[in-house]
């Protein structure tokens, strides 16, 4: 079935797509910090884990019931908070791994 054409006659715009799911997003940021750090990753994988955890919830999985609007505000809040940690400690591990920086990355 064609779309039907707009008031002006010319064919709509074709439906975005979807932006991607935020923990696909995660996915791929954890497998870059994997191949940037190595063993150091260990560092900050709670953190990475605990932002898992506050996605998860801010956007269920399936049918998942969503939490209330003050759920939401605080689950945003503790994921910012924990988010701001991971770029620090990911800062300080990536300071580590540099060659010349006078510490050993393993």
């Amino acid at each position: 079935m064609r779309p039907f054409p707009t008031r002006d006659g010319t064919p709509p715009a074709p439906a975005p797509k979807p932006p991607p799911r935020m923990v696909a997003l995660l996915d791929a940021l954890e497998q870059q910090v994997g191949t940037e750090l190595g063993s150091l990753k260990e560092g900050v994988q709670p953190l990475l884990d605990s932002v898992r955890e506050g996605l998860v919830a801010l956007d269920p999985p399936g049918d998942g019931m969503l939490p209330s609007p003050l759920e939401q505000e605080k689950l945003r809040a503790k994921l910012t908070a924990t988010l701001e940690e991971a770029e620090d400690v990911l800062e300080a591990l990536q300071l580590a791994v540099k060659p010349g920086s006078g510490r050993s990355g393993g």
